[in-house]
């Protein structure tokens, strides 16, 4: 796959950090391996359009509420058209969506779509930040909105991020008049325009200005957007913009580099086809000085903007025009002249941003490697790694390498020495961490959150997409009389027969973690059960006690285990635990607690891997839901035909059932007779296409005898009327309130009685929503079961329809059941037993 480099390469990142710092401001740049690939150097045509990026200072920040929200091809022309400085804020991580590749939602997906976030930015040429506000499903107001994340928070981080990022230009995604749809869309406009004033305002969020200063952009735009066929926006007074022009040092047209960055949304199924041809844009003036034709009116984006800058834009347009593809060692005599001219330009931030580009167009025009390779990818707190770096000169040039240095940590003991013609020069470092070093974990999920944002811990965080690395090598060169330095973080490299080389960061993880082996626990009557808990140490061997930390009236049998594992082993525990004997409106959860050298852990080990991110490592607390719910159920068997993140047939199990999970060849030609019920899980029908070919089938199954239940299917205009025995089109209505009155429009119906007596109790505790997608509209045939609806909206009534078929029955639900049921939400249990329980016959 072709791909454009990334506009802050990891080398460069490092070295940012640590140049911002020095000159006392805060960086906007994350010192985290977004891809702990070592950077390749790049390639001649990469590496004109890089010469001509340093000769731009502009600035543009792009704000929008969601991951798959950006304007990837106006990113793209941004950076690589008009060359400036580009970034995407991002209000969420998309924490609340759906996930169409696995089984993660909540705070994983929210991982998920950070790193595919982080991945498209590498195609388009942007950079990538986020604020603290969490992604919790769809709203439909920004009233609602700031309700949730609460609105100064937020609009305080949207203005560290501007004060940071000091964007020349601002664009917002969406209008403040709600015509983008999504809550959250409108409110990111508002929050942008509303930063817009307040980032200039030394006022507004005064605690800000120890690290950053107050900045005025020079303009804020709405990039208007039509729907459908709309056909051309001729709008008087607004900027247009070619989007789909040709960028002919990378061979394409920004709207290619948008199709390959926008399919970095795997996780959503977001594949986008690569444009070619005239694309034209539209930007409305909201806010600052108004531009008529050009979006930059008005700002000098030479480097005349800065003190004795002539000098360096003198230099480095001297680099672009002597550039010769098959010498670019060449140039590196005006280019550390280009370098120390930089030291009389000032301290604004913008000539740190310069001093790092630069310092990443003389690598590659030394073609120069430098890694810092560990043979494992983990290790523990207090824990020693042998770390192997390599520096290679692919050029003429003549480079020395006079030091190569772990961070905070040893060094080599050799000398300086020259660096030969691509001959590596290699050493080897034993680093000791900290024994308080911190865990690998996404940084905003390091302390718990309130209840619409992330946990931020320190001031300097605002905006970083991930978390530094545990350990990072820097070396230390001359050449011309300059020195250089350059950062890069300890990986682990291995190589997969499919997919060659993979490359891990190193990670630091506890000396013992455990995990249960179901994320929850039914307990549908007083009775005690067996729950197991698998411990695993990591890389030395242990001893220690293993017990469970429960809510109070809850017991566990026996109250300690004691464990010995050797390194890298592992060992599964049973405990029999006994409920309280009266069920309980909310789920309790327990915790698994291992006490070893005189510590107590009680992380979980997980990691999310998939081809198109790095792998990523998390460490939540080890705990499972215990959920004491009256529940019970009649049948047995049940088919299940697995939809998008499906967790749903594990609760059926807890709930008693025989689950067996369908194929679409099951679903063809197998025997459907010997399930009572089968269930179809969410987005089924989007994700596996064969399944509505043999719809016929299914709802044949039903008629004669069985329990057909459909879960919520993403509104398609190929599902209208198909699904069901009677006639019903799925639509976008929606509750999101989660407390929304649940009003029973058919009293005594077999859903709310038989077999668990359903009343208001049982919709307590939900979480995120009450459902999605509902039918709409649908057959008079059709029971419709609950009326629900948002503040000031009319009922929604097909959350939950029923019709007889038959001798059996069939029901589609958009109740959100895949969140409640992992939540352990005791009355979603009892109700969806009564789905799933058939009718007696």
């Amino acid at each position: 796959m072709r791909s454009f480099p990334h506009a802050l390469p990891r080398l460069r990142s490092l070295a940012l950090a640590a140049l911002f710092a020095a000159a006392g401001f805060a960086a906007l740049v994350s010192t985290a391996a977004a891809d702990p690939r070592p950077r390749e150097v790049m390639d001649a045509a990469r590496l004109r359009l890089a010469l001509q990026k340093l000769q731009v200072t502009g600035t543009a920040l792009f704000v929008a509420a969601h991951p798959d929200d950006e304007n990837t091809a106006m990113l793209a022309w941004l950076s690589s058209g008009r060359k400036v400085r580009t970034g995407y804020l991002s209000m969420t991580r998309g924490d609340g969506g759906q996930n169409l590749i696995g089984t993660e939602i909540g705070e994983q997906l929210g991982l998920i779509r950070t790193n595919e976030l982080l991945g498209a930015r590498r195609v388009d040429g942007a950079e990538q930040f986020f604020t603290r506000a969490l992604d919790f499903g769809y709203s439909k107001n920004p009233e609602e909105t700031f309700a949730f994340w609460g609105r100064e928070r937020v609009l305080a981080d949207v203005v560290y991020v501007i004060r940071r990022f000091r964007p020349d230009l601002i664009v917002t995604r969406f209008p403040t008049d709600g015509g983008g749809g999504h809550g959250h869309h409108t409110a990111s406009a508002i929050l942008a325009e509303e930063a817009f004033a307040a980032a200039a305002d030394p006022a507004r969020f005064p605690e800000q200005l120890a690290s950053v200063k107050p900045w005025q952009a020079k303009r804020l735009v709405w990039n208007a957007f039509r729907f459908g066929n709309a056909g051309p926006d001729t709008t008087p007074g607004r900027v247009r913009v070619d989007v789909g022009a040709y960028q002919p040092l990378l061979g394409r047209s920004y709207s290619e580099i948008a199709g390959e960055s926008r399919s970095m949304h795997k996780s959503q199924g977001f594949g986008s086809a690569e444009r070619r041809g005239e694309l034209t844009n539209t930007f409305e003036h909201r806010l600052g000085e108004r531009a008529k034709e050009d979006l930059f009116e008005g700002v000098d984006l030479s480097w005349s903007r800065f003190p004795n800058g002539a000098k360096v834009g003198a230099l480095l347009r001297e680099a672009e025009t002597s550039f010769d593809p098959a010498k670019p060692e060449a140039l590196l005599p005006v280019l550390l002249r280009a370098r120390a001219a930089l030291d009389a330009c000032g301290d604004d931030p913008m000539i740190a941003v310069k001093r790092a580009e630069l310092m990443e167009v003389i690598r590659s025009c030394a073609g120069l490697w430098v890694e810092a390779i560990v043979q494992r990818p983990t290790t523990t707190p207090g824990g020693k790694v042998r770390v192997v770096t390599s520096v290679l000169n692919r050029s003429s040039a003549p480079l020395t390498l006079s030091k190569v240095e772990i961070v905070n940590g040893p060094a080599s003991t050799r000398g300086a020495r020259a660096l030969a013609r691509n001959v590596a020069a290699n050493d080897t470092l034993q680093a000791a961490l900290s024994a308080n070093a911190p865990l690998t974990q996404p940084w905003w999920l390091a302390q718990p959150g309130d209840k619409g944002t992330f946990a931020v811990p320190e001031q300097r965080l605002v905006g970083d997409p991930e978390s530094a690395p545990a350990l990072v090598a820097r070396f230390t060169l001359t050449s011309g009389g300059e020195t250089l330095e350059y950062e890069v973080p300890v990986v682990s490299r291995s190589v997969d027969p499919v997919l060659g080389e993979r490359y891990r960061a190193l990670e630091v993880i506890p000396p013992a973690t455990s995990r249960f082996e179901q994320g929850a626990y039914l307990f549908a009557d007083g009775s005690p059960r067996e729950v197991r808990v698998v411990v695993e140490s990591s890389l030395d061997p242990l001893a220690g006690r293993v017990k469970l930390a429960l809510p109070e009236g809850w017991r566990a049998d026996p109250p300690v285990r004691e464990i010995r594992l050797a390194a890298q082993g592992d060992t599964t525990l049973a405990f029999r635990i006994t409920p309280p004997a009266a069920g309980a409106a909310a789920p309790a959860s327990v915790r698994c607690l291992v006490e070893t050298g005189g510590a107590t852990w009680d992380r979980r080990l997980l990691r999310i891997d998939h081809e198109h991110i790095p792998v990523q490592t998390l460490l939540p607390t080890a705990e499972a839901k215990l959920v004491r719910a009256d529940v019970k159920r009649a049948g047995t068997q049940v088919g299940s035909v697995m939809g998008s993140g499906d967790a749903v047939p594990a609760a059926l199990q807890q709930m008693g059932f025989t689950v067996t999970l369908l194929t679409d060849a099951d679903v063809e030609e197998g025997d459907l007779s010997r399930f009572e019920t089968i269930v179809i899980g969410v987005r089924a029908y989007n994700t596996r296409p064969r399944l509505l070919a043999h719809q016929d089938r299914l709802l044949a199954y039903a008629a004669n005898g069985g329990r057909l239940v459909v879960q919520y299917q993403t509104a398609d205009g190929s599902f209208d009327n198909k699904l069901g025995p009677l006639p019903f089109k799925i639509s976008r209505e929606r509750v999101t309130v989660e407390e929304a009155e649940m009003r029973v429009l058919e009293a005594g119906h077999p859903l709310l009685t038989t077999p668990n007596a359903i009343g208001a109790a049982d919709f307590a505790g939900w979480v995120q929503e009450r459902g999605l997608y509902f039918a709409q509209p649908f057959d008079a045939g059709y029971d419709a079961v609950f009326g629900a609806n948002d503040p000031g909206e009319p009922s929604r009534d097909g959350g939950l329809l029923y019709a007889r078929v038959g001798k059996g029955s069939y029901v589609y639900t958009g109740l959100a059941f895949f969140r409640q049921l992992p939540a352990g939400v005791p009355g979603a249990y009892r109700l969806f037993a009564n789905l799933v329980s058939p009718e007696r016959k």
